[in-house]
């Protein structure tokens, strides 16, 4: 945890307001909660949003209002992803059904996979498939999976818990399905500490999501909720925060910069995080194995994105992949260091 840093600007935003949320007395749902929601609905196009405790939370409301509030039963996943996420179908009490086969090249599931796993299906209209963007890219595909997914009536809600600020074609991920959530855990690409955010497209629903977290109001006739909410001390530092948002993008992309001219001039396969569109926010920076590159003999990098596999892993994507260090402020000497292992290799 000990590299994560923020811009100066946001830091110092903070302290000038943090007196203003003592002396107003609202400690939650006040004005902070307001100005986080109204930020990420202008910057993605949302509809609404909701500031959340964390991506979990955002997530497990997005679930149980599909189940108790518009009866769906089946939850199905992609098998690279967080373990959490099965922690988190199950937990909803809907039925996990299973677990969608990924591709190599971008980590995430294809439009034909989905459809290959949704084949065997007895009722995918009453199915939720919960989509993990993975690394700060957009699944390449989103666009056909959500139309597939539209076009049989299954629920899509999208994981962004590594890709705020990623963009497709200049679309933010969680923009395709019912709802989005974003995480603002302490490692996670845009760093605030804990925090979610859920946006909506559909305003009705954006509503039930809202009373989701209000439970326990006089005029509250929704009967599922608790409270998941962000504290206003938290949404003031994430406002603090999200104000530099691109700026914290920018910065990886200098360091990315680096790393890309070395995995040119060396051979190295890396995903690429502006092809085809793709705006990624550089949560991984992430290198692919080949008979040219051995991992083993790098000394400085992080770790696979996942290194395990929920369900199948046809293309061993786990031990196929690895990622270099890459993060907001991160120092010249350590990129330097990084490139000069991968030239010795």
């Amino acid at each position: 945890m000990g590299m994560i840093k923020l811009p100066i600007g946001a830091i110092d935003f903070f302290k000038d307001n943090q007196d203003k949320v003592f002396e107003s007395g609202a400690l939650a749902e006040g004005s902070w909660n307001q100005e986080v929601q109204k930020y990420i609905v202008e910057y993605t196009d949302s509809k609404s949003a909701l500031a959340t405790s964390s991506n979990g939370t955002g997530l497990l409301s997005v679930l149980h209002a599909l189940k108790y509030g518009h009866g769906y039963d089946d939850i199905f996943l992609q098998s690279n992803t967080m373990y959490g996420m099965k922690t988190l179908a199950i937990s909803s009490g809907l039925n996990l059904a299973g677990f969608v086969d990924c591709e190599l090249k971008t980590l995430m599931p294809s439009l034909k996979s989905v459809q290959r796993f949704v084949d065997n299906l007895d009722s995918p209209e009453k199915s939720i498939f919960l989509l993990t963007h993975i690394g700060g890219w957009a699944n390449p595909e989103i666009k056909e999976i959500a139309n597939y997914c539209h076009q049989n009536n299954i629920a899509l809600v999208e994981d962004c818990a590594h890709s705020l600020g990623a963009t497709l074609d200049g679309r933010h991920t969680g923009t395709y399905g019912v709802a989005g959530v974003y995480s603002l855990y302490a490692t996670k690409a845009i760093p605030v500490g804990e925090g979610g955010i859920v946006i909506m497209q559909d305003e009705e629903f954006g509503d039930q999501i809202q009373r989701y977290s209000i439970y326990d109001r006089f005029q509250q006739t929704q009967n599922f909720g608790i409270n998941n909410r962000m504290s206003e001390i938290n949404a003031l530092l994430t406002y603090s925060v999200l104000q530099y948002l691109d700026d914290i993008i920018e910065n990886k992309y200098l360091i990315a910069n680096q790393y890309i001219e070395a995995c040119n001039r060396l051979g190295i396969h890396f995903f690429d995080p502006t092809a085809d569109g793709q705006r990624s926010n550089l949560y991984k920076f992430i290198l692919f194995d080949d008979q040219a590159f051995n991992f083993d003999q790098l000394n400085t990098k992080t770790s696979p994105v996942y290194d395990y596999s929920l369900g199948n892993d046809p293309e061993d994507i786990c031990s196929k992949h690895i990622c270099l260090p890459i993060w907001y402020g991160l120092e010249q000497k350590e990129i330097d260091k990084v490139i000069s292992e991968m030239e010795q290799v």
